[in-house]
């Protein structure tokens, strides 16, 4: 990784662990999250008029990843708001950031891509994973299956796995957008102006795969039309920040080789959440805990300078 990739991707972690804060404090339903992103597509919408050439030439593979991360992206904030409405922050949010390292790691080996992981990362991976498992327990005696049986894993680790999928296309739909600046004569649009479009465009897409869900039901409508009305502002701000963290991790990419990397090193989210729900929330801070946070950290400086 880069400097830059590394300053990008450290305030785009506050940023995450802000918006997810706001999230469960607010209204931790997909209802909530339907608004942040209509919010965040209107905030953000400038940027694609401004660069209206580039979308004309958007092809069917790009529209075809929108698509696609939009479903991911989802399936990510269907699954964290279950999680939330069921159990802690500092649970659900660990597991949900660390399991997709996994996933794309993975596919990285599958997608021929190797040969850019060193062991070193992967000793990092490793160890995030291993310190995000400690983080729920209440003691380390509890080690076992039946204590990740529940709702809140469960969804949370839905919203893992969509992370690992949008991120893996995130990087491939960016790549192929970047290609198309020369091609329409767009030479102002830098690498940040692109993220910022596809970000944008990409939590469009989520709204279209979300609406007919948040719209389903009479109790849901009702629900929706009480938080546009009554939680508004905290939509508008939750979906600055979440727009904003994916546009810089998006941005991020263009400067590592492998985008297990980005994915791996924003896990410094992950005591950052917690330490927010420890102070905002008042939840338990105990030692598994606090041990499960140092390996993360050591896990993540592995990964940085691997």
């Amino acid at each position: 990784m880069t400097i830059t990739a590394i300053i990008l991707v450290l305030i785009s972690t506050f940023m995450h662990a802000g918006w997810n804060f706001f999230g469960k404090k607010t209204s931790p339903t997909l209802g909530f999250f339907f608004l942040t992103m209509v919010a965040g597509s209107l905030i953000f919408s400038p940027v694609v008029f401004y660069h209206w050439s580039l979308i004309m030439a958007l092809n069917v593979d790009i529209v075809v990843l929108l698509f696609l991360t939009g479903l991911f992206q989802s399936f990510y904030l269907w699954g964290l708001a279950e999680a939330y409405k069921s159990g802690d922050m500092s649970i659900a949010y660990p597991i949900a950031r660390s399991s997709p390292l996994i996933v794309v790691c993975i596919s990285s080996f599958f997608l021929g891509q190797q040969q850019n992981v060193s062991a070193q990362a992967v000793v990092g991976i490793v160890l995030i994973v291993l310190g995000c498992l400690f983080i729920p327990l209440p003691s380390f005696r509890d080690l076992k299956l039946s204590n990740y049986q529940n709702r809140t894993t469960a969804f949370a680790l839905v919203a893992a796995f969509a992370t690992a999928g949008y991120s893996l296309v995130d990087n491939r739909a960016t790549q192929l957008m970047r290609g198309l600046t020369n091609d329409v004569g767009d030479t102002l649009a830098s690498a940040s102006e692109v993220a910022l479009v596809y970000v944008t465009l990409q939590s469009a897409f989520s709204v279209i795969w979300m609406i007919g869900i948040v719209l389903s039901t009479q109790k849901q409508r009702s629900e929706l039309c009480i938080l546009s009305k009554t939680q508004w502002r905290a939509a508008l701000l939750t979906g600055a920040l979440m727009l904003g963290t994916y546009s810089l991790v998006i941005l991020s990419m263009a400067f590592v080789d492998n985008v297990s990397y980005v994915v791996a090193f924003r896990q410094l989210s992950i005591p950052l959440g917690v330490l927010f729900a420890v102070i905002g929330f008042k939840e338990s801070l105990k030692r598994p805990k606090i041990i499960g946070v140092i390996i993360t950290f050591i896990g993540l400086i592995a990964v940085a300078l691997g």
